[in-house]
This record gives C-alpha cells, sequence and structure tokens, in this order.
C-alpha cells in the first residue's frame, strides 16, 4: 500500500475549509447574503445489463439530475420569494435562476461552480414560524442545464 502524500494530516489543518469561506451568488453577481446553507448534488441513474455468458452484471449511465437545496435565514423578503408570488398570481412562467457557488481559497485560489436554469422543485417554505427562533426558509431546486466549473481550487504548497 502506498503512503497518501496528499492526506490532511500532511498539511497544516488550518488549512481546512469551513462554510465561512464560501459565498453564493445570483446571475447578476448580487450575494445572496441571507443563504445560510448550500447543497449541490448529483443523482446518476444507471441501466443494467449482464451479456450472453457473463455471471457479472454491468451498469452504465443513462443520465443525472443536478439538485440544490439551500436555507436562507429571513433578514428581509429576497427575490426567491417575491418572483414565486409574481409565479402564484400570473402563473405564466416558472421562475429561473442561475446560482453561482464560490469556495474562497486562503491562497487567493477560487473554486467557482455556476448552476443555470434552476427551477423551483419539492417542497419550499413560504412561511415558517418558530418562536424563539431565527425565522428560515429552505428552498430546493432542480438544475436544468449541467454545471460549470469556471475555477478550481488549490492547496497551498
Amino acid at each position: 500500500m502506498s503512503w497518501n502524500q496528499r492526506g490532511l494530516y500532511d498539511r497544516d489543518n488550518r488549512y481546512a475549509f469551513s462554510g465561512k469561506d464560501a459565498s453564493i451568488f445570483d446571475g447578476d453577481g448580487q450575494l445572496l447574503s441571507t443563504i445560510e446553507t448550500f447543497q449541490a448534488q448529483v443523482n446518476f441513474t444507471n441501466a443494467q445489463y449482464q451479456p450472453l455468458g457473463s455471471p457479472i452484471q454491468q451498469e452504465f449511465m443513462a443520465g443525472y439530475a443536478v439538485t440544490i437545496a439551500a436555507t436562507n435565514f429571513v433578514v428581509q423578503s429576497d427575490d426567491f420569494q417575491r418572483q414565486i408570488f409574481d409565479f402564484f398570481v400570473n402563473g405564466r412562467h416558472a421562475p429561473m435562476w442561475t446560482i453561482s457557488s464560490v469556495i474562497h481559497g486562503y491562497d487567493g485560489s477560487e473554486e467557482q461552480v455556476n448552476f443555470f436554469d434552476c427551477v423551483p422543485t419539492g417542497q419550499w417554505d413560504i412561511v415558517n414560524l418558530t418562536v424563539g427562533d431565527i425565522l428560515r426558509r429552505t428552498l430546493n431546486f432542480h438544475v436544468n442545464q449541467p454545471p460549470d466549473l469556471q475555477k478550481l481550487l488549490t492547496i497551498p504548497s
């Protein structure tokens, strides 16, 4: 077994990133300052097959879906809320957003991923009231275009 030369234990652990090192922007480059949690995930769908005479089942990727789950704490109503309610009233076209996530590296590097044509999916919190707690809204998006990796994060040497 070979030695893991890139493991975190051979680096200074002060370089581990936290949520304080990340930012979320809308398509206009405006900081979405009320976002508390943000998670983008990909779900792969595979098709199985078993060639004649072979004992092993194999799979190939048939497709994938990208989703975003976010929680924002309520400071003021945001553009998400305005556009959702506009859709409720007018009902012509569902709102669609571009969302960019950025992780800011300590050496000045950044990892930036853009998500295009994000539409509401699943459950959204319109009003979520809890006595004695910070008000939060849960938002879920389906991403209709492939994510675009703009920059890769690097580690200090």
